[in-house]
């Protein structure tokens, strides 16, 4: 009988890992996407702001890093809200310069929110902040063209970006998303 139960696991061993090969998933569930998760938009309740260029943008969304960000067309020094709850792991000038004043805020599913281009970002790594509120103010630090809030899902230990929905879609170019994000 042992001998059978052994044969039975090594059998099925191999065929998961042949499976596996050929990009077929066996008894496990996918890890999550943020597409599973709920993120508000990144300004005050109420509020619209155009979608200057949205997920697979053609001007700077493309590759890995940015295929999945909004770019909002936020005026400067206005306000920038937490889409959702969590740890800011970066709250100063990004190592990479292109983003400039940037926030990183790392959510209960695991996911990061990144904030870029900001003017002023107001709180420290290691700060808790709830789901709305203001992280920092809109600007143009970095490689920006005029004033904006640079807004993706990302993989916090990669910064590669994720596909999201923002309060359950997906905004694109051209677009005036209206906020529900309230003020914590």
């Amino acid at each position: 009988m042992k001998r059978t139960r052994t044969a039975v696991r090594k059998a099925a061993a191999v065929a998961s890992a042949v499976l596996t090969i050929l990009g077929i998933g066996l008894a496990a569930a996918p890890p999550a996407a943020a597409v599973d998760y709920y993120y508000e938009l990144p300004y005050p309740s109420g509020e619209a702001y155009r979608v200057t260029q949205g997920p697979e943008g053609t001007y700077s969304h493309t590759g890995p890093y940015n295929e999945y960000a909004w770019d909002f067309g936020l005026p400067a020094n206005y306000e920038v809200s937490a889409a959702q709850g969590g740890t800011v792991l970066v709250s100063n000038w990004s190592p990479y310069w292109q983003n400039g004043i940037e926030v990183i805020i790392r959510h209960s599913n695991g996911q990061c929110t990144h904030y870029a281009h900001l003017n002023r970002a107001i709180y420290n790594t290691g700060d808790w902040v709830p789901q709305g509120r203001i992280i920092g103010w809109s600007g143009s630090t970095g490689a920006s063209t005029a004033p904006h809030l640079h807004f993706q899902v990302i993989n916090c230990n990669t910064r590669v970006g994720i596909p999201a929905t923002l309060q359950g879609w997906v905004p694109y170019t051209g677009t005036w998303p209206v906020s529900v994000n309230t003020r914590a």
